[in-house]
Order: structure tokens, then C-alpha cells, then sequence
């Protein structure tokens, strides 16, 4: 954790800062002190010998010379005095005779310190008569020395320093140094973890306010407490936070918006991916297809459904272009149209699949076609009739009075039925369209009722029927359009006459229940089969459509009425039971009184 952590990395940076700064420090400063001593031991050497000189010797020998230094003081001239300094005199001509104050000497044993003398440089440059004052630290054993030789006549002067003459000054100085990066250690460790801290815990803090927004938590701001760079970070950092929350809300926004627009679009949605996947499918492609078996892929889904698409057709498709697919679920009928989605680079995504359904579309399709149908042959039946008469008329017939007016009276009542038709699509026009005129004002729905159940006396008295009407409690007055109801109770009333055998019973019942005024015209008809109820209302449907033709009817009656009934914000329902009459029941709300 500590190698990984920036902090301790910049404190590492500092310790191994301050460790570079001073060991190559201490070792320079070791090597000038060896240096420094090394200067002022030839220095003594030199001035030595201006002191003393072989000249003042007839006949110089080692003996005379080594006597001459060892005995008179003359090596007080050169420095060379205490332990840890020595001199020694060799003969050039013959280098086995030598004299030395140096302790490793042996007089015994000669050769092993002239093999000493000849692994050095310095003695062996004057051993050719010159002066050897190269600083080199030599080494006898466990002694360390630096040396100094010159050549006088025919003998070598040699001159040693121990390093003991300065090693209490080293380690002095050795010791300080240790003491020294001990502190510079300190200072740089404190130092860089306090200078790490003004970085690091900026840099902490932000990491901390990352990971909570990694998190789903975008309500994260630091404060600013400078301007420099880590005030800088903090700045971008608070800034790409807010940026960051307002992007993210926005597409949440975005998001849910398209949620909640396939959730409650009534068309059916459902997304493939690139591979066939279903990755999406809202409620209303349930609500067409069943549940979705999230596992089937597109082949599957295009094979349970029998529609004759693949998915390469599909992802070839340009974009903005789609292909309609019309199949069949159950009773419903549905359009499905299949395109491309993209990203912004116009590289498809996936396939997207709409479908609405067209049951209704379709039905009212049909209908259309059969209501065209309908008109046609409703006015084609009575025109056939018209110019067939009218044509035998033309033929000679005009001269037979007794056929030529049954003949007219034909053509005129097939002309009076294309009037009722066209009077009656008419009238089916201006509701469908808003067109009709009402003329609104206070109604006693009780007395209109009345007053129509008596016009139709003498049709139910025709048929020996028992027409009657009951007014249940106090009826309240309403706003209505009086003529438009009185069409509506006549031809209920006309329906329920024609459709009741003789000798039948039609009564009528008016009430008021809670706050809406009930009608009901019970008769003991033929009855309605259960599965005609269902399109009763249809324009153009008949029960029994060659005797409805038979009794007058245009088959647009019940659509008229019905009509009529909802624009006064009621309702029309019939029950019926085939063989045995029919119930129908208007109601209509008090709120329009």
C-alpha cells in the first residue's frame, strides 16, 4: 500500500533526494581531506629539503644520511615526526642497502620492505631520479599510507604518512556526516511528508469524490483553497462533477421521457440487437403478442409469428426506410413495420420492430366496403323496381288504367323507400360530422314518451296489440331536442310493433333512478338471436333481412337512434332473447335537467 501511495512515493523522492545530495558529498569531502593532508605532508617534504641538502656530506652513505636526520633533528625539517610518519634512505647504486624509521622495517629482512618500496610509483620515479609526489592511497597489510620520494645524488629519500595521522580526523568528520544525513534524512522525511500532504490530500480528496460519483453519487464539490495547479484540478474536477450531474440528468430525463413514452404508447415496441437479441419490448407488444419470451431471437420471433422477413433484409434496409409486415394474432390484426436504429455515426445498432394495431382500422374498413355495398343495394333494389315498372308502362301498358295505377302505385312507394334511405343517410351525415342542428329546451321526457306511445295506438290496435306506458314516481324536466327524442321513442316503438306477432304485449316503463332517467320498451316480439345482439347497432345490419326489407326498414334506424341518444349523453342497450322479446332501455342523465 505504502509503495503504491503517491505520498510516500514523494516522501521516498525527498529521503532519496537528500541520501543522493549528501553521500556524494561526504565522499568528496573525504577525498578532500585526504587530499588537503597529502598537499601539506609534500609540502613539509619540500620544505624540508631546502633546509637540508647531501652536499654538506663528503662521502654520503645510507648510515650517514638516515644518522644524520634520525639523530641531528633534521627530520623535525620535513614534519616526519610521530609514529604514523617515517623516512627511509635507499642507495640507488645498490637498493639493498637501505636504512628506515618505518615501523614495518626489518633489518633482518630487507628485500621484503624493498618489494614494498617497488610497488610504489612515487619510489620507483625517483629510484630514476626524479621526485615521485603522486597522491595514491598504498596499502601494507591492514596500514593504509600515502608517499613521497625524490632522488638526491645517488640516494632515494622515502617518505610515508599513515593514514592513522588522519583517520581521527575522518571519522570526526565521518561521524558528523552520519549525523548530518541522520537529520538531512529527518528534515527530508518530514519535510516531504508535510510538501506531500499539500498534493497528496488534494489528490485524496478528489479520488474519494470520484469514487462516490463512480458511485451514483454526482452531488460532489470540493473546495478550492488555492490556484495553483492542484487548485486548477479542483476546479476541473467540480466542474466536470456538475457537468457530468447535468449530462447524466439529462439523459436520465431523456431516459425516462422514452420510458415512459413506450410504456404508454398504445403501439407495440420491441428492439433486437445486431445479433437478433431481443434487448427491449414495452408493455403494449405484450398486451399484442402475449408475454415475451426474452431468450427468442429474431428467426424465432419472425417464425412464431409467420412473418416472412430475416434479419440481414432487415439490417440492409436504408436508414429512414422501413418494411410493413401485416400479420395476425389471435383476432388481432396487426401492422408491424421493421427498420434500423443507428448511433451517430449512422452504424446500425440494432433493429427496432413497431406494431399497431389495425383490428379497429380494418374493421371499420369492412365496413365501409359493406356499408358502400348496402347503399348500393338498398338503391339499386328500388331502382330496379322503378325502371322495370316503368318501363312496362312505356311498353303499352299506360292503356291498361287498372295495371298502370297499380304500377304507379308501386313506382311511388319504391320512390318514398329511396327517400326514407336517403333522408336516413342524411340525417346519419350530419351526426357522424357534428352537423346537426339541435333545437335544445326543456322536455318532459314523461309526456314525450306518452304522446308517442299514443301516435302508435292505432299501428299496435292494427295488429290487436296491447300497447301501454307506465310513469314510475315524479319524472324530472330535461334539456333535450323534443323532436329528435320523440324520432328516437317512435321508432323503438316502431320496431317493437312490426317485430311483435298479434295479439303481442309492448309496455313502457319511465323512471327516474339516482340521478338518471331510465325508458324501457319490453315486448313479447320474436326476439333477437344472442349472436346478432353484438352488431345490432351496425348501420345496414339486419336480424332478418328479407322481411325487415318486407316491413319497410332501411336497416339504419337503430344507428340513428342510438346516435341520437349518446349526443344527449345517454346510452342505448338492448337484451333480447330469441323467440321470446326484447328489452331495450335508454338513459339518459339528469345532469343535462
Amino acid at each position: 500500500m505504502f509503495s503504491k501511495s503517491l505520498q510516500w512515493r514523494l516522501v521516498s523522492f525527498f529521503c532519496l533526494m537528500a541520501f543522493c545530495l549528501i553521500i556524494p558529498i561526504g565522499l568528496y569531502l573525504n577525498r578532500k581531506v585526504e587530499d588537503s593532508y597529502y598537499k601539506n605532508f609534500r609540502r613539509d617534504v619540500d620544505n624540508g629539503f631546502r633546509g637540508w641538502s647531501i652536499d654538506k656530506f663528503d662521502e654520503p652513505t645510507v648510515e650517514a644520511i638516515f644518522s644524520d636526520l634520525r639523530d641531528k633533528n633534521f627530520a623535525g625539517l620535513f614534519s616526519i615526526i610521530g609514529e604514523n610518519k617515517s623516512y627511509t634512505i635507499v642507495d640507488r647504486r645498490d637498493t639493498s642497502k637501505i636504512a628506515s624509521s618505518d615501523p614495518n622495517f626489518d633489518e633482518d629482512d630487507k628485500g621484503a620492505f624493498l618489494n614494498q618500496l617497488l610497488a610504489s610509483d612515487n619510489f620507483i620515479r625517483a629510484l630514476n631520479g626524479g621526485i615521485g609526489n603522486e597522491r595514491k592511497l598504498l596499502s601494507f597489510g591492514n596500514k593504509e599510507f600515502l608517499d613521497y620520494a625524490r632522488a638526491e645524488g645517488d640516494f632515494v629519500l622515502y617518505f610515508r604518512c599513515y593514514k592513522d595521522e588522519w583517520r581521527g580526523v575522518v571519522e570526526s568528520f565521518n561521524r558528523s556526516l552520519i549525523t548530518s544525513i541522520v537529520i538531512a534524512f529527518t528534515v527530508a522525511f518530514v519535510l516531504g511528508y508535510i510538501l506531500s500532504k499539500t498534493v497528496t490530500v488534494p489528490i485524496v480528496r478528489i479520488m474519494h469524490k470520484a469514487r462516490a460519483i463512480a458511485a451514483g453519487d454526482f452531488d460532489q464539490t470540493l473546495e478550492v483553497k488555492s490556484n495553483d495547479e492542484i487548485g486548477q484540478l479542483t476546479k476541473t474536477f467540480n466542474y466536470m462533477a456538475t457537468s457530468l450531474k447535468e449530462t447524466l440528468d439529462s439523459i436520465s430525463s431523456e431516459k425516462n421521457k422514452i420510458e415512459t413514452i413506450l410504456n404508454y404508447m398504445t403501439d407495440g415496441v420491441i428492439a433486437f440487437d445486431l445479433k437478433g437479441n431481443i434487448i427491449h419490448a414495452n408493455p403494449a407488444s405484450e398486451k399484442m403478442l402475449g408475454k415475451i419470451d426474452f431468450d427468442m431471437d429474431f428467426a424465432t420471433f419472425t417464425q412464431n409469428y409467420n412473418i416472412d422477413i430475416n434479419l440481414e433484409e432487415v439490417l440492409y434496409l436504408e436508414v429512414f426506410s422501413s418494411k410493413e409486415k401485416i400479420i395476425k394474432v389471435g383476432e388481432r390484426d396487426l401492422s408491424v413495420y421493421f427498420a434500423v436504429f443507428t448511433d451517430k455515426s449512422s452504424k446500425p445498432q440494432g433493429i427496432i420492430a413497431v406494431m399497431h394495431d389495425i383490428t379497429e382500422q380494418q374493421k371499420l374498413e369492412n365496413m365501409r366496403k359493406e356499408f358502400v355495398a348496402n347503399v348500393s343495394h338498398e338503391l339499386r333494389t328500388p331502382l330496379t323496381s322503378i325502371k322495370s315498372y316503368t318501363e312496362t308502362l312505356l311498353d303499352g301498358m299506360l292503356q291498361d288504367v287498372e295495371v298502370a295505377e297499380k304500377f304507379l302505385g308501386v313506382i311511388n312507394s319504391e320512390a318514398d323507400r329511396m327517400t326514407r334511405l336517403v333522408r336516413d343517410l342524411l340525417q346519419l351525415s350530419r351526426l357522424d360530422n357534428k352537423q346537426m342542428q339541435w333545437q335544445m329546451g326543456p322536455v318532459m321526457i314523461d309526456k314525450l314518451v306518452k304522446n308517442s306511445v299514443e301516435k302508435m295506438q292505432i299501428e299496435a290496435k292494427n295488429k290487436q296489440q296491447q300497447l301501454e306506458c307506465f310513469v314510475i314516481g315524479n319524472i324530472p324536466e330535461i334539456t333535450a331536442d323534443y323532436d329528435r327524442m320523440e324520432q328516437v321513442m317512435l321508432n323503438l316503438l316502431s320496431n317493437a310493433i312490426k317485430y311483435t306477432p298479434e295479439h303481442g304485449k309492448i309496455t313502457v316503463y319511465v323512471s327516474s333512478i339516482y340521478d338518471g332517467i331510465n325508458i324501457k320498451i319490453i315486448d313479447t316480439g320474436i326476439g333477437i338471436p344472442e349472436e346478432d345482439i353484438p352488431r345490432i347497432f351496425e348501420r345496414f345490419y339486419r336480424v332478418d333481412k328479407a322481411r325487415s326489407r318486407e316491413m319497410g326498414g332501411t336497416g339504419l334506424g337503430l344507428s340513428i337512434a342510438k346516435e341520437i341518444v349518446e349526443a344527449h349523453s345517454g346510452t342505448l342497450s338492448i337484451k333480447s332473447e330469441y323467440g321470446k322479446g326484447t328489452e331495450v332501455t335508454i338513459k339518459l342523465p339528469v345532469i343535462y335537467s
